[in-house]
């Protein structure tokens, strides 16, 4: 499994990177066959926002922090993968997406977008962040 393994790269290793594409194979059943419910951060690199990587950069610090061998994360872009944006009915330059995964497959889903225009105040980001993560996956 390489692109799990870069994804666990470059979530300790690296910010604003972008990682290698995924199917939506990859996302909707566990490769793995793990528990982990998953977060996918689905930006447009053809039509950015202004605060796209400041506001990618804050979320994978928020994952990093608190949901370390909790949650398995991935970024798409989904002018290459548009896929993705069809299947979470997103046409957002940014959406930040959970995944609840129980035994190898998914069981909904709970998006966010606008998260560019809230990052001002970053602990009040942060919180929100976990509080969407916590209350949907029941953390």
């Amino acid at each position: 499994m390489p692109f799990i393994l870069a994804a666990v790269l470059w979530l300790g290793c690296v910010t604003s990177a972008i990682a290698s594409p995924v199917s939506l194979t990859d996302i909707y059943i566990n490769p793995e066959g793990k528990h982990l419910s998953e977060a996918v951060i689905l930006y447009n690199s053809q039509n950015p926002c202004e605060n796209c990587n400041k506001t990618i950069d804050m979320i994978i610090n928020v994952l990093r922090t608190n949901y370390h061998h909790k949650l398995r994360a991935y970024m798409v872009d989904i002018s290459k993968e548009p896929q993705f944006a069809s299947a979470f009915h997103t046409d957002a330059p940014l959406t930040f997406v959970i995944i609840r995964i129980s035994d190898g497959a998914a069981f909904g889903y709970e998006k966010l977008t606008g998260l560019q225009s809230q990052i001002a105040d970053s602990q009040a980001f942060n919180r929100h962040i976990i509080k969407f993560i916590n209350n949907f996956l029941g953390f």
